[in-house]
């Protein structure tokens, strides 16, 4: 397949590279050339100073641009003149859908959106690690089994989705990534009151946190639970409830309901 990317930052850097064994870039267009240049040696493709002729030399563009922008780096898309007939258009968007590429029906493009589950941290090491990576994709029909096949081809695990479902997808992500560091905040606080530093307390729950991480990671969840709720430990747990206070009981309380339903699975009283 014959690539470009609109966005030369880090995913657009990352996906380029990763993609680039199987697959022809073509190049980048950027706001910044240098940063379109830099990406393009990366990757061995070219920087592109004019969007048109990059799309007319593709397959497949991803708009690679912070999701803000993307609505209206389309219709720059949709304007700069280029034939964009049978063309796919994609972006990396966790949280927006296809849908974002609105008039492409009358232009006979075809829209996707492909979301690795994985934080893409560097625009020159990450593309290193997405083959761990798991992808949600979901857009037009026509075009749907071979970008589907774009990532398959390279090893990865792929979910077709619901456009209408990608909300939801992306509040999950969240409440596996960004709210853990706030549940582990919340922990972190707790040792402070027991006379840790936030240094040793961070340090202190290390450990535990990486060990349970990696066996849920490669035994999954009803495996992986231990502690009070998974031995049925109501008195643990009502002296848990009785020393916090504030938001952090709401939340040991909230997701003890869930550890309890678990728990249940994992004997069989579910």
């Amino acid at each position: 397949m014959r690539i470009g990317f609109i966005g030369a930052g880090k995913v657009g850097c990352s996906l380029g590279k990763y993609l680039s064994d199987h697959n022809e870039i073509v190049g980048y267009v950027s706001r910044s050339m240098a940063s379109a240049e830099a990406a393009a040696r990366f990757t061995g493709s070219r920087a592109f100073d004019s969007m048109g002729e990059l799309i007319d030399a593709c397959e497949t563009i991803f708009l690679t641009v912070p999701d803000g922008q993307i609505a209206a780096t389309w219709q720059e898309v949709l304007f700069c003149g280029a034939d964009l007939s049978g063309k796919n258009v994609a972006h990396c968007s966790g949280a927006l859908s296809s849908e974002v590429f609105a008039g492409r029906e009358a232009v006979g493009a075809l829209g996707y959106s492909v979301h690795p589950l994985f934080a893409v941290a560097s625009k020159f090491d990450t593309y290193q690690e997405l083959a761990k990576a798991f992808f949600a994709i979901e857009g037009d029909d026509a075009h749907l089994t071979e970008m589907v096949a774009l990532i398959r081809d390279e090893g990865n695990l792929v979910q077709v989705i619901d456009p209408a479902e990608k909300v939801r997808y992306h509040a999950a992500a969240v409440l596996a990534s960004n709210q853990v560091v706030a549940l582990y905040q919340l922990a972190c606080n707790e040792l402070e009151r027991c006379g840790f530093s936030s240094e040793n307390a961070e340090q202190a729950l290390a450990p535990l946190f990486l060990g349970n991480a990696e066996h849920i990671a490669h035994d999954g969840v009803i495996a992986s639970l231990t502690g009070p709720a998974e031995r049925g430990d109501m008195q643990t747990i009502e002296k848990h409830l009785s020393c916090l206070d504030g938001q952090t009981r709401e939340v040991y309380e909230l997701l003890n309901e869930t550890l309890l339903d678990i728990a249940g699975r994992k004997h069989g009283r579910k």
